[in-house]
């Protein structure tokens, strides 16, 4: 790594166990290596953007990292992959702002939340205010149009939720089947999350699975 470079650290996000986030990685790469950063770390995650900081294990890592002074930038997609919760988000950047580290925004064109002098300023306070309340909405949107059509769905009768009782079980480790073999061997739930790139609740659920079917 050259010593002019400055040190970026990855954070990327997607909502559901069911979603990839190597594409958000590689995108990253590329944008960093055009920017002559040099990428040091990796933050990835499958969590719901709209948990708080208590629930979110990556941004406790962001923080823990952040601490320790290992990297120079956050680099992110977009602002809504910190969070969709404008109050967490905004808290968010502050608390690296603190630590005189700037996000880097890739949709906006590589915007830093800070000026070269480490200064917060006026545009970016703007532009990342309107983008985490656009953010927080769109959040609220996906949940009215979820529960909207669970609703319809009930209406006509179709049964929702994944089955019940040990039938549910069985659909669940025979989807987890690698996981749930790890579960067995006595990984820790942190060490099942990262090998399997999970989320947590997923390890838990996978393992009370386990319990309920050991007879």
């Amino acid at each position: 790594m050259n010593q002019q470079q400055p040190r970026a650290c990855l954070f990327v996000r997607v909502s559901r166990d069911q979603q990839d986030y190597q594409r958000q990685i590689n995108d990253l790469e590329v944008f960093c290596r055009q920017k002559n950063y040099a990428v040091v770390k990796i933050i990835a995650a499958k969590v719901s953007g709209a948990k708080t900081h208590k629930d979110r294990d990556d941004l406790k890592e962001l923080f823990s990292t952040a601490d320790k002074k290992m990297f120079d930038k956050v680099v992110v997609s977009e602002v809504s992959r910190l969070g969709r919760n404008a109050r967490d988000l905004r808290e968010t950047v502050y608390k690296l702002h603190e630590k005189k580290i700037p996000v880097v925004f890739q949709n906006l064109g590589g915007m830093e939340s800070l000026d070269e002098k480490g200064q917060e300023t006026f545009v970016t306070n703007i532009i990342l205010s309107i983008y985490a309340e656009l953010s927080q909405e769109e959040r609220r949107l996906l949940s009215e149009r979820v529960r909207s059509g669970l609703a319809t769905a009930k209406l006509k009768g179709k049964k929702l939720g994944r089955p019940e009782g040990k039938e549910g079980d069985k659909a669940l480790l025979k989807k987890y089947a690698k996981l749930a073999a790890d579960v067995k061997r006595g990984l820790s739930l942190t060490e099942c999350q990262k090998l399997h790139s999970v989320a947590r609740n997923t390890v838990i659920k996978v393992k009370k699975a386990i319990a309920d079917n050991t007879i």
